[in-house]
């Protein structure tokens, strides 16, 4: 004979284990909504891609004029630049 009382706790942990991994899926969906949202709406900028391409069109401009060898310098350069920009 099975316990009525059990079988109830068990159903509920059941339900409550499937409530949270519904929430973290909304989460996940609302996360996807809102990037594909502003993406739409600010281009290409907005794309995470977009900052290293621009950075290493930085970089060429910076070794060509300030003649920096050192990595480093060139880095802390364009990396200001893009800020500034």
């Amino acid at each position: 004979m099975s316990d009525p009382y059990l079988a109830q706790i068990e159903k509920e942990k059941k339900l409550s284990q499937e409530i949270v991994s519904l929430r973290e899926e909304v989460k996940t969906l609302k996360a996807e909504v809102k990037y594909e949202r502003e993406l739409r709406v600010k281009g290409t900028e907005y794309h995470p891609t977009d900052y290293h391409s621009r950075f290493k069109l930085m970089m060429d401009v910076v070794k060509k004029e300030k003649k920096i060898t050192d990595l480093f310098d060139m880095v802390d350069e364009a990396q200001r630049r893009l800020k500034n920009d």
